[in-house]
């Protein structure tokens, strides 16, 4: 049986936290940091991300169902989920599964349960472009990619992806050739054949594109009780951006 890397801290109601695409568990570190006052905490790194092994095809469904097997090994019963991004894609999946049991309270960060464009693609031609053999330390790569990718924060983020093994090579913490082949079910929507009657709140960057107005039909068809909550000056990463605030909301919400 496939086994899932996490870390739980905490105590009280258990809320799941599911990372975003590249991403791995500690994207939620200082959010989780000031929410484990009063609730526990597990971050999931997800399939093909982090310490997670990978699978066949990082399908949404495919890392919800793991996902939720992982819940099962674990004996946890009875939880709320919050995902980002790709993340908070394979939350929506996991919430509308017939095998999802004990869900009380969803969140669902800066995504929509919509097809998105393959504007990923350039990230990883990119990143696909590193020559890994050649590295001897992070500014390498970082020169690298420069060109291709010239946001230094973006660069960043991904470059956090990236650790020297024990071998003396560098290598990435996500399986970036699987993702790469399975990026076009990634853009997808995530299956939902059950609408997700559990309160839902979708939180959005205010500088950001990926959840707009025009998303509320599908919203509303899928969800029957959504809320939004817009934290400006933000941008994808809300939780990374405005910690304190996102804490804030987060942490009303699930214990309303």
């Amino acid at each position: 049986m496939i086994r899932l890397n996490s870390q739980q801290a905490g105590n009280g109601p258990i809320l799941v936290m599911l990372h975003g695409l590249f991403g791995d568990l500690d994207n939620f570190r200082s959010v989780s940091i000031h929410m484990e006052r009063s609730m526990s905490i597990v971050r999931m790194d997800l399939p093909g991300h982090g310490k997670s092994p990978t699978l066949p095809s990082l399908s949404i469904e495919s890392m919800a169902d793991q996902v939720l097997n992982e819940l099962a090994a674990l004996g946890i019963k009875e939880f709320s989920l919050l995902g980002h991004s790709l993340g908070g894609k394979v939350a929506m999946a996991m919430a509308a599964s017939t095998q999802c049991k004990g869900l009380s309270r969803l969140c669902i960060v800066d995504i929509a349960p919509k097809l998105y464009p393959a504007h990923h693609q350039a990230l990883l031609e990119a990143l696909l472009a590193v020559d890994l053999a050649a590295l001897t330390n992070r500014r390498d790569a970082d020169n690298q990619l420069k060109i291709a990718i010239p946001d230094a924060g973006v660069r960043a983020f991904l470059l956090k992806g990236l650790y020297r093994h024990e071998s003396k090579r560098f290598l990435w913490r996500f399986d970036l050739k699987q993702l790469a082949a399975d990026y076009p079910l990634i853009s997808k929507p995530p299956q939902m054949t059950n609408k997700v009657d559990v309160p839902t709140l979708f939180i959005k960057g205010g500088s950001s594109d990926y959840l707009t107005a025009v998303d509320e039909p599908e919203i509303r068809l899928r969800f029957s009780d959504p809320t939004l909550r817009v934290i400006e000056g933000a941008g994808h990463w809300p939780h990374a951006e405005k910690p304190a605030q996102f804490g804030k909301i987060c942490t009303d919400f699930f214990h309303t």
